[in-house]
């Protein structure tokens, strides 16, 4: 690829975090020098690296001075990823910013695709695509076939496609759908000013759970457009930070302190949209302590889906199901969400 000059302020920051993973870094980086759009820079965000992994990003670093950086955690700290991309959002530049770990690759026209689209509609913060949970690059030595979607996983989004959706439509898809249809954090580009105003990441936030508190963020506030193509490859492995944290287990086991923090948020914000609240709570119920109805019952309202579980919730109300957290102790603020 032949090489062009920046801008002094590029059009996209790339902020790409990296905890080790010197087997898959220099592919991820070679996957932002292959994009089609050249007016990006690129930060690399050491969060305590202690293999490889750090010397590769710094000879990419060296090899393009005017477009590749890299930093670190004061004493080589392992802060987490939240506090990681903070930092890369401290450093960027660019008026859009798009996110890359550093075991997942982008498709050349990744960039392209959603810069054009957001440059096309001002009125949009965020731009998101579905992306490809990526299982051939380890059942073939042959590159072509390693890229070849067929028969792997898309994450449908579930949205309308081509639309300028108002806040909090995103939001309530999030949730109604039990929070399958979030984008993965390789898919998505962001105007970051719009990052920066409301707070980014949330560095409590270490490891599973940081994508959605930021996604909540920015859609509960701002315009959303969704797109239809694929340019984003979700490589699925042993030594990811999900695989590390129990997979679905960990998801189960974590999900209920971002649901504890999406409730104050939305008592922050003074967001009473009825339909977000109600499927906001019919999330708290699942993910809740058995015993906050008894164990019999919560799994009698699992078996009746969601459309049951809203129905429950109508029934026993906000005050209801607020009293019941407080009696069995559950950490909770003590708002009764709007109704």
């Amino acid at each position: 690829m032949t090489e062009q000059p920046t801008k002094q302020t590029p059009l996209v920051s790339v902020i790409m975090i990296f905890l080790n993973g010197e087997k898959y870094i220099a592919e991820a980086i070679e996957s932002v020098l292959e994009q089609t759009l050249t007016d990006w820079e690129l930060i690399l965000v050491d969060d305590g690296t202690t293999d490889g992994a750090a010397p590769i990003a710094q000879g990419f670093a060296a090899r393009h001075p005017e477009r590749i950086s890299v930093l670190e955690h004061p004493g080589h700290a392992n802060l987490g990823m939240s506090a990681s991309r903070n930092a890369g959002l401290r450093a960027a530049r660019g008026r859009y910013v798009a996110f890359l770990d550093a075991d997942d690759v982008w498709l050349p026209a990744r960039l392209a695709v959603q810069a054009d689209a957001i440059e096309a509609r001002p009125e949009v913060s965020l731009v998101i695509e579905p992306m490809l949970y990526w299982t051939s690059w380890a059942k073939s030595t042959d590159p072509a076939a390693q890229r070849d979607p067929a028969g792997q996983m898309i994450g449908e989004l579930g949205l309308p496609v081509g639309e300028v959706l108002e806040p909090p439509t995103v939001a309530i898809g999030f949730l109604e759908n039990g929070g399958g249809t979030v984008p993965g954090i390789c898919s998505v580009l962001a105007r970051r000013e719009d990052v920066l105003a409301v707070g980014a990441f949330d560095a409590r936030f270490r490891t599973l759970y940081e994508d959605q508190v930021f996604f909540f963020r920015m859609a509960l506030r701002f315009r959303t457009l969704a797109l239809a193509s694929v340019n984003s490859y979700y490589r699925q492995h042993d030594d990811s930070a999900c695989h590390h944290e129990g997979m679905a287990q960990g998801h189960l086991k974590a999900r209920p302190a971002f649901l504890e923090w999406l409730q104050e948020h939305l008592i922050d914000e003074g967001i009473k949209d009825r339909r977000l609240w109600r499927a906001y709570r019919a999330e708290m119920l699942r993910f809740d302590r058995p015993d906050l109805l008894g164990v019999r019952f919560q799994r009698f309202v699992d078996r009746l889906g969601m459309a049951g579980r809203d129905s429950v919730i109508r029934l026993v109300g906000p005050s209801r199901y607020n009293a019941l957290r407080r009696r069995y102790k559950l950490k909770s603020t003590d708002t009764t969400p709007p109704h």
